[in-house]
């Protein structure tokens, strides 16, 4: 599986609730699924794609957002 994580900033001391993170990971889903992106929702920052095409295009179609910042999750070729 192919990942990305979407970082949500800090505002000052103030950190983001996890309902937050949850609904705007699940929201970028539905959008890429409008695009014809399948995914799964692995945790509330996390997004997994079938392939590295997807991901990658995926990485782009988010990449303009302001809430978060999408970046991508390398696999740990450690454990392989």
């Amino acid at each position: 599986m192919y990942e990305i994580k979407l970082v949500y900033p800090r505002l000052r001391n103030y950190k983001p609730s996890i309902t937050y993170t949850e609904t705007l990971t699940y929201a970028a889903t539905i959008d890429l699924f409008l695009r014809g992106i399948y995914t799964v929702q692995t945790s509330a920052t996390r997004i997994g794609f079938e392939s590295e095409r997807d991901r990658t295009l995926g990485l782009l179609l988010l990449s303009d957002r302001t809430e978060y910042t999408p970046v991508v999750v390398e696999k740990d070729s450690s454990f392989t």
